[in-house]
């Protein structure tokens, strides 16, 4: 039997020790350390944990999967965190907004729902380990919000014994049984940023605005690309397109100032108008005809005079 275990990967000492440096990382912890705790104050030969892995009892560890060669004849305890949800609270999470600043304050909750995998080689007492932690996550789990937890200790609930799987390894991983505690929790969290005099936030937000019209203005665009890029085109107007002998713009296309720079005048039209893509900067294309009536208005009017003999 070994003498040492990997210790867990999380804890006080840690960086990831409070739910504003690393929520996922700190339910782990919390839930691991709740029940190292409640099975240290446990007598011996009741399951006892200790640090010491020459006298502990029971293995309580985050470290997945657990091995064969660290649990000897000892049940295990380890855990699996299932995917995290959001709760939305609102129009764009904001709960608070400061104009003077810019500073905006966004809150949400999280839900989840962690997985404790109580595993022996008798598959009764693998059933009665999880009956355990199910009942005093329940009833104690004011200790766990008061560390953190929105809430924690209701609607779980607890599988029947099951080969192990891939929760032990080893040669004889075969014959241990794991039985399931399904414990859903939920935990808010909290966040703001400043965008003034942020200079990611401002080149991410020129980026986002100008990318496209750049790629346009610079003549990277290929109408004939498989990808089609944009289905636009915009062409540049020479300052003075009423000179003699100057070449003018196409009939029916508007002239206006460059969206990049409003001391060029260019002509913007569609090229794939029928495909996928940004909508053109304005009213573009060739003018609409308007053809004549198909009824003639009458010419002058004409007055009949009838007269009427009494």
């Amino acid at each position: 039997m070994p003498t040492s275990v990997p210790k867990n990967s999380v804890g006080p000492g840690t960086s990831a020790s409070s739910f504003q440096d690393n929520p996922l990382r700190q339910v782990r912890y919390l839930y691991t350390t709740f029940l190292q705790g409640l099975f240290g104050f446990r007598a011996r030969g009741q399951y006892q944990w200790l640090e010491d892995m020459k006298q502990t009892e029971i293995v309580i560890t985050d470290e997945s999967p657990l091995h064969i060669e660290v649990l000897g004849s000892r049940p295990g305890i380890t855990f699996t965190r299932a995917p995290v949800g959001a709760f939305h609270l609102g129009f764009d999470d904001m709960i608070r907004y400061n104009a003077a600043t810019g500073t905006k304050t966004k809150s949400m909750l999280n839900a989840g729902t962690m997985v404790i995998n109580c595993c022996s080689r008798v598959d009764l007492e693998s059933e009665h380990l999880a009956w355990v932690c199910y009942e005093y996550i329940w009833l104690l789990r004011d200790l766990l919000m008061k560390a953190g937890f929105y809430d924690v200790g209701r609607g779980m609930q607890v599988g029947s014994p099951s080969p192990a799987g891939k929760i032990v390894e080893g040669d004889s991983a075969d014959e241990w049984f794991c039985t399931t505690v399904s414990s859903p929790y939920h935990f808010q969290r909290t966040s703001e940023f400043t965008p003034l005099n942020s200079y990611m936030l401002k080149e991410l937000e020129m980026k986002l605005q100008t990318t496209p019209l750049a790629l346009v203005a610079s003549g990277q665009h290929d109408a004939s690309s498989p990808n089609g890029d944009l289905p636009y085109q915009v062409n540049d107007v020479p300052p003075a397109p009423f000179a003699p002998g100057a070449p003018k713009a196409p009939a029916g296309l508007p002239i206006m100032a460059h969206p990049l720079d409003p001391s060029r005048m260019v002509t913007v039209h569609v090229i794939r108008g029928n495909q996928r893509g940004l909508r053109p900067f304005g009213p573009v294309g060739s003018s609409i005809p308007i053809t004549a009536p198909n009824v003639e208005e009458s010419g002058v009017s004409t007055v009949v005079k009838t007269t009427v003999k009494v």
